[in-house]
């Protein structure tokens, strides 16, 4: 009997037939802010599918999470608060989360640092969007210098125009 059993999974394994083996993957996605002065690494796993792209979306102040799905699954994925969050008058707040639009549930975990969520999709989903109420500065610290630097020149030429003027 065991001989039996060890030849129908020899050919399974060889046929390359699932036989329900199948695990969760763990990754790290490195995600730019539009300015491009920061780089966040965010921790993921899925089952069920990959994910295939992550990016910040400033308008709609949210995390689009392109994936390619297997099968019907979940993805939990931890936010670095510093570059998605959802608070308001500094109390946490929920996220909304879509699959293709749809508004799906979904469970949370909260530290200091990170919120990690737990998100079901169905398979053919295309899209996994987590929107807050605000993302990464959309302008980095070297584009705020510049626009102080330049206000600051413009100050000073035009106090200085009268006297080149009335020489």
């Amino acid at each position: 009997m065991k001989f039996l059993i060890i030849l129908v999974l020899i050919f399974l394994i060889g046929s390359g037939i699932p036989i329900g083996l199948a695990h969760a993957q763990s990754s790290s996605f490195s995600v730019k802010d539009p300015s491009g002065q920061q780089t966040f690494n965010v921790n993921y796993s899925i089952d069920g599918g990959t994910v295939s792209s992550m990016s910040v979306n400033t308008s709609d102040e949210s995390l689009r999470v392109g994936v390619s799905t297997t099968g019907n699954g979940t993805m939990t994925i931890t936010l670095p608060r510093t570059l998605i969050d959802s608070t308001i008058n500094g109390q946490d707040d929920q996220f909304f989360v879509l699959a293709d639009g749809e508004n799906v549930d979904f469970q949370e975990s909260k530290s200091n640092t990170d919120r990690t969520l737990t998100i079901s999709f169905l398979d053919g989903t295309q899209e996994i969007e987590i929107i807050g109420t605000h993302v990464v500065p959309e302008f980095g610290p070297v584009v705020s210098l510049i626009l102080v630097i330049t206000m600051i020149l413009i100050i000073t030429i035009s106090k200085a125009r009268p006297k080149i003027l009335h020489w």
